[in-house]
């Protein structure tokens, strides 16, 4: 099933306030990236979604983004989406899997944390605003 790219842009917005991906942005990240994107939702409302890139001849996969509308965090959708999305990854070949996190984002690196990711690295400068960064990386074998 196709994703409403209006749906997805609108969580975007009320999640990334600086960060958020343009519809342009998205929409070629749905429909020419080497990604996965999967949706949690309620109706036709988007309450939660991940975004996996691939890069070809490469077993790391990467958490581009992922998110969860504010009236239903809380829930575990987010760590949900993210078992889904190693699984996916691995069903596609990758031995890898990373992300990037503010640094003042401590619900995001709490919820890499409880998964089994390890901060392998500091990001300087990483975000709009000059804010610092951390990647994260789990094995997936």
């Amino acid at each position: 099933m196709p994703i409403d790219i209006d749906a997805l842009l609108a969580l975007e917005r009320e999640c990334f306030e600086v960060d958020a991906q343009s519809r342009n942005s998205l929409a070629y990240l749905l429909s020419r990236a080497n990604a996965d994107t999967y949706v949690i939702g309620d109706g036709e409302v988007i309450l939660a979604y991940v975004m996996l890139l691939y890069r070809r001849n490469s077993r790391v996969a990467r958490v581009y983004s992922i998110a969860v509308a504010a009236t239903a965090r809380g829930q575990g959708l987010a760590a949900r989406l993210l078992i889904h999305a190693e699984t996916s990854a691995g069903a596609r070949g990758a031995t890898i899997i990373r992300a990037e996190a503010r640094q003042s984002n401590r619900g995001s690196r709490a919820l890499f944390a409880a998964a089994g990711y390890r901060e392998i690295g500091a990001l300087p400068g990483y975000y709009a605003g000059g804010e610092d960064g951390v990647r994260l990386e789990k094995s997936l074998v």
